[in-house]
């Protein structure tokens, strides 16, 4: 396996995390899913408020940021 496919396959487990803890549709997985292939985890979260997402969605997501950000110091 190379590390495309590795990366692909963690990027589709994240997504799949973050449907089921915040209940995604699976249109806003999609988007989110293809945000994680062309900028990154960490990119797509400095980038929330850019994204075509519902308002609440975007909201949990900073909403996960923030908790990330406090255990990542």
């Amino acid at each position: 396996m190379n590390l495309e496919e590795i990366r692909s396959t963690e990027y589709s487990k994240c997504v799949n995390l973050l449907a089921k803890l915040i209940d995604l549709d699976d249109n806003t997985k999609e988007k989110i899913h293809k945000c994680f292939q062309s900028m990154g985890i960490k990119n797509l979260f400095i980038n929330l408020e850019s994204l075509d997402i519902p308002f609440e969605i975007c909201e949990k997501l900073k909403n996960i940021k923030s908790v990330i950000e406090m255990f990542d110091e």
